[in-house]
């Protein structure tokens, strides 16, 4: 037997549970969603998302003694895989070329001429001026007017606010 830690949400309110879902979809697509009590419109809703949704049930075997029973369900089989995540907490200045296999983070700015290229995910939380090639399931930028970003071969062209980039398009976040 293996112990693991699940990150999980517990869903009350369907409206709030629709505005997270579509607003921060890559940031939640990991978790697992918790329901109280079996919800057909949360259910429906969260299986045409592909997102996973544990329900608990509560059975009353006598007065005093309760149990419950958790039925999880799976959108897919999980496949573990290895993946480093490197933070540069520096300026990336003009003539660096950083190629990799690994999720980058940017904290600072990205200087022009600088060329940066992973099959893992960005997330660039500085200005970004230079060349940046994401294959990654996800890409994150807060700003950029003057740097070329493709991500899964396209170029994104200029970001004015913190944007998430996914397979099923690009969403502005608040």
């Amino acid at each position: 037997m293996r112990q693991k830690t699940i990150r999980a949400f517990i869903v009350e309110d369907y409206e709030k549970l629709k505005n997270v879902v579509e607003s921060k979809y890559a940031l939640v697509k990991n978790y697992y969603f918790f329901l109280k009590e079996n919800n057909e419109a949360i259910e429906n809703f969260l299986k045409e998302k592909k997102l996973n949704y544990i329900v608990e049930n509560n059975i009353f075997t006598s007065e005093k003694e309760k149990t419950k029973e958790v039925k999880i369900i799976e959108k897919e089989k999980i496949i573990e895989k290895r993946v480093n995540t490197k933070i540069y907490d520096k300026i990336i200045r003009a003539g660096v070329e950083i190629d990799s296999d690994e999720n980058l983070i940017f904290l600072n700015r990205i200087n022009a001429g600088a060329k940066i290229k992973t099959s893992g995910n960005v997330e660039i939380f500085g200005e970004c001026e230079g060349n940046i090639v994401c294959e990654g399931e996800y890409l994150i930028v807060k700003k950029n007017k003057k740097g070329t970003i493709f991500y899964k071969g396209e170029n994104i062209g200029t970001v004015e606010k913190l944007t998430v980039f996914t397979k099923d398009g690009k969403r502005e976040l608040e």
